[in-house]
């Protein structure tokens, strides 16, 4: 009775506590915490200063005051950490019952970067307006005044899933506060996925400044939606408009974009040249009566504002685009102001010029801009842009936003590294950035996407009920864990997943529901996108800027704050991290890899740097890469139970000192895929670049490795190898079976230093099959007699000349491949676990046959059953129908009955994979409750059911291949 008595206070305390309002005034001037339980209300100007920072929750509602127009000033020096979250954003409302525009003032952010205003005779410095400036200055932006100048890398914080609804008091006529306004805000601030709502003013407005901003929306504001002046220079890349056609200025200057050097319209410097990418600008459908609406874009005052990649569509009664006054016009013609690769559509008057001597038109037209116009709105083909209540800005399928052509990056404006370099024009392709934070009339957005982008520094989980797509290059660094549910999928284009020295990756699979990494084109193809990178802290050969055992990681991942890095060379411990640990990766499917870079310079499908031994990698396939598949690059990690599918360069590739043990692996080879080179290997090792006796030295070793070349070369085959082993590797295969059309031999050793290594036994293949190869071994550039060497007595090697000798069920079929060996294979009983490389706990000694797969107690145990994935579909193989007592002598599950946790206990005759879920009683799936490779013997897991509502549930326990269910009643 007390236990529910303290619940229900606790409960109410809550209720309270979620409730409170705390009235905010005057100034803040040391770090402060605004908490998600409290809502705040500002109450006049609110100042945060003398370098204090404003720290607010996710979740945590603000509210302007109506009567003493509330608003929260961020002054120079000062900082805003608004870090909502796309389920927990920040909002910034009206404190109304009935809110409307412009019921309190705004969020108003000032820094020290360049303006060209001039501010009591001091160049760079300037006076924000609303009206906020007092006597000590609280209303001041630039540097001007400051004792080292203008600073453009300066920190104002950030602003991250903000919402900021109904501001833009008026102060006096004409004269109002913006929605969001930055004022000489620098480019260390980060601004992205922010909502400005119902603004009385300008939605967004930058008076000079260089802040970067992506994922911006203007939703049916009064004047423009965003206005840039006074020098502002900074990058914004991906924003909507969309327009009230009842809500306007009445002065009839309501503007989508608007963009002045300074009201003079002279050359103060720096200029005006923001630089817009990926907008859509939706006007009004259908104008009100008395509509005074402007311009899509309004370029005046000799500004050099660019826009590229955008959207303008609706009724702008002056133009889709309009340039005012001849220094804009020369600007324009003289390549400092450009529009490319932008489409007006449904505009009567696409494109006007005021005051200046200049054919606008045919510089819109020219050949090369990529510019468009069309008399319909619809001809962009975007979903629904005109309904108010929930716009969808989507382009349709076969939309031309989404052709090739459509976009281009090739503008130096645009080289800039802060952009994204998608393919379609306009604020969206095919994924909804604005859903699950953003709101509109109809409510709050939901979507099953969710976008994430630049970097993870806290620790971060990915549910299985949302699709992430990455974009571009997403660090998860300074020491966050990334956590992916069983299930969950991430679609991505041109982009990467690095796990940064330090971080976690918790991508835990089960068989029933892998973790999936793939393209998010419709159809996709091998390139799309980057791959999953992992870097740690394990040993590495690598040398970087004189550092040993330190190295920079290939594909341009590194950048300046080192996030492309791996070993520990330049850490207190030296090269002492060989057990580091960088999470696990465990039933994951990686596809579609492998962007290209540069020519020549690609991203591999699993890339590990200097990954320890600390590191779970277990069941994981990666398909149609444009790199290699797998790749190591030093590092002490140990892996099982890998595919590597109709990938276009090496299958498994050991560079710069990789050291670990990998068991259970396999290669399925397109003779239509293959690197243009001839380097496309099934194994490919090296020490290093130079080949010489840095240490520690490559010598991974590789068991039960089963590698299918190509049946029959395509025309102008250019394959290699089935394992190259060249410059001084001591990488070791064991227990393998390697067969197909492999033009350069099935196993080749290049030079010297690594064929002294072989003599000398610190390179060892044994008990290994080549099949179908017509050279089975070769060496290049060594004194070496590699045939007699591979054939010495006792290695128990063998050369055959079919591949179906070995008697494979299905190797070549390319839609679902199948390497069970058949009853009568040779491959059974010819493994062996003598050498000393292959004594360590890691390799499963009861596997007694050569390569990837054979019998266990009688019964071929397909370990890519239900997870991995092939042409024709996931492959779902026939498991359960074995014997259960042939894997297991004894299993109890005690209690039967119960309310929070119940013992499984079970006796296993053999090391094999053990899974252990929970379905409902029409067969639902509650979860995974043990997923991995359990050793012979007694065994006791502990299952927890508190988050299961009372009722009949089944666990069903997955030994090897064969099923058992027992029935579990949970009470509550």
């Amino acid at each position: 009775m007390k236990k529910i008595l303290f619940a229900l206070l606790a409960f109410v305390f809550a209720q309270v506590t979620a409730i409170a309002q705390v009235v905010v005034t005057g100034e803040i001037t040391t770090n402060t915490t605004w908490t998600k339980n409290n809502t705040y209300l500002l109450n006049g100007f609110v100042y945060v200063k003398n370098g204090a920072t404003l720290t607010i929750e996710p979740g945590t509602v603000i509210k302007g005051d109506k009567t003493n127009r509330g608003t929260l000033i961020i002054t120079r020096g000062g900082k805003i950490n608004a870090n909502g979250t796309k389920d927990q954003p920040i909002v910034f409302t009206s404190n109304q019952a009935s809110p409307k525009t412009g019921d309190w003032g705004g969020v108003v952010i000032l820094g020290k970067a360049s303006t060209n205003q001039i501010f009591n005779n001091i160049s760079g410095l300037g006076a924000i307006e609303g009206d906020i400036n007092n006597a000590a200055g609280d209303g001041l932006y630039g540097g001007g005044d400051q004792p080292n100048g203008a600073d453009d890398n300066d920190n104002s914080g950030v602003l991250r899933y903000v919402r900021i609804e109904y501001p833009g008091v008026v102060i006096s006529q004409g004269n109002e506060i913006n929605g969001l306004t930055m004022g000489g805000v620098g480019r260390g601030t980060s601004i992205e996925y922010v909502q400005v709502s119902y603004s009385n003013d300008d939605s967004f407005e930058w008076f000079g400044g260089t802040v970067n901003c992506r994922y911006l929306i203007s939703y049916r504001g009064v004047d423009d939606d965003f206005d840039t002046d006074f020098g502002y220079s900074g990058n914004i890349q991906f924003a909507l408009v969309v327009r009230d056609p009842n809500v306007f200025d009445g002065a009839g200057d309501s503007n989508g974009i608007e963009s002045d050097n300074n009201a003079a319209g002279n050359d103060l410097t720096p200029k005006t040249k923001g630089t817009f990418s990926n907008f859509t600008i939706i006007g009004p459908q259908t104008p009100a009566v008395g509509n005074t609406f402007g311009r899509g874009a309004r370029l005046r005052r000799n500004t050099e504002q660019s826009l590229f990649n955008s959207l303008i569509l609706g009724t702008w009664p002056n133009a889709g685009i309009r340039v005012e006054a001849q220094n804009t016009a020369d600007g324009a013609l003289a390549g400092k102001l450009e529009v490319k690769n932008t489409h007006i559509a449904g505009v009567a008057t696409p494109v006007a010029i005021n005051s200046a001597t200049f054919d606008i038109a045919t510089w819109f037209a020219t050949a090369g801009f990529g510019n468009t116009t069309s008399a319909a709105a619809a001809d962009l083909q975007l979903s629904d842009p005109y309904n108010l209540a929930k716009p969808n800005a989507l382009p349709k399928a076969g939309s031309p936003v989404l052709a090739a052509g459509a976009a281009s990056f090739t503008a130096p404006r645009l080289a800039d590294p802060f952009f994204i370099d998608v393919t379609y024009a306009g604020a969206f392709g095919e994924i909804d950035w604005s859903c699950g934070w953003s709101k509109f009339e109809s409510g709050s957005t939901t979507c099953p996407f969710e976008v994430v982008s630049g970097n993870i520094t806290q620790n971060t989980t990915w549910r299985k009920d949302v699709t992430y797509v990455l974009n571009g290059y997403v660090y998860v660094k300074n020491g966050a864990t990334l956590t992916i549910e069983p299930g969950t999928g991430d679609k991505t284009s041109r982009s990467t997943l690095i796990i940064t020295r330090g971080s976690k990756i918790i991508a835990d699979g089960t068989r029933q529901a892998p973790i999936v990494f793939t393209s998010n084109q419709a159809s996709p193809k091998t390139g799309d996108w980057g791959g999953l990178v992992i870097l740690g802290r394990a040993p590495t050969n690598q040398i970087f800027n004189n550092v040993s055992c330190l190295g920079a990681i290939e594909g341009d991942l590194n950048n300046a704050s080192g996030d492309g890095l791996y070993g520990s060379g330049d850490l207190p411990g030296g090269c002492g991290y060989a057990d580091d640990n960088s999470g696990i990766l465990r039933y994951v499917r990686i596809e579609y890899p492998g962007i290209v870079i540069s020519q020549g310079n690609e991203i591999n499908g699993l890339t590990m740097g200097g990954v320890g031994s600390g590191t779970t990698i277990d069941y994981v396939q990666v398909s149609n890469s444009n790199d290699d598949s797998f790749e190591w690059f030093g590092g002490t990690v140990n892996a099982k139970h890998l595919i590597s599918y109709r990938g276009l360069d090496d299958d498994f590739d050991t560079d710069f000192g990789y050291s670990g043990n990998v068991q259970f692996a396999f290669a399925v080879r397109d003779p239509n895929v293959f690197d243009g080179a001839g380097d496309s290997n099934g194994i490919e090792s090296d020490n290093n670049a130079a080949g010489n006796d840095l240490t520690p030295k490559t010598k991974g070793t590789f068991s039960n490795f089963t590698i299918v070349g190509p049946e029959t070369p395509a025309v102008g085959n250019t394959f290699g190898r089935g394992a190259r082993l060249r410059r001084n590797t001591e990488q070791s295969l064991f227990n393998s079976v390697i067969l197909g059309t492999w033009p350069n031999s099935g196993i080749r050793v290049e030079a010297q230093n690594t064929a002294d290594g072989a003599i000398a036994g610190r390179l060892e293949v044994k008990n290994t099959h080549i099949a179908g190869v017509a050279t089975p071994v070769a060496v290049n550039n060594a004194t070496f007699d590699i045939a007699t060497w591979f054939n010495t007595a006792g290695w128990g090697n063998a050369a055959v000349t079919n591949a179906s000798d070995v008697q494979l069920t299905a190797p070549y079929n390319l839609n679902k491949p199948n390497l069970l060996p058949t009853a009568t294979s040779p491959v059974f009983n010819s493994a062996a676990y003598t050498s000393a490389r292959l004594q360590v706990p890691f390799f499963d000694k009861t596997a007694s046959y050569r390569g990837a797969f054979g019998l266990q107690n009688g019964i071929v145990n397909d370990w890519t059953c239900q997870w991995a994935n092939f042409a024709d579909g996931a492959n779902l193989c026939t498991v359960g129908t074995q014997d259960f007592a042939d894997f297991v002598s004894d299993v109890q599950l005690m209690p039967t009955v119960t309310s929070d946790f119940s013992n499984l206990q079970i006796d296993l005759k053999e090391s094999l994979d053990l899974t252990v879920s929970i379905y409902g009683m029409n067969g639902e799936f509650k979860g995974t409750q043990v997923s991995q490779r359990a050793a012979a013997g007694e065994h006791t897991f502990g299952l927890d059911v508190n988050n299961l509502a009372a009722g009949i549930y089944f666990v069903q326990i997955q030994a090897g291949s064969a099923v058992k269910t027992e029935k579990l009643i949970v009470v509550r």
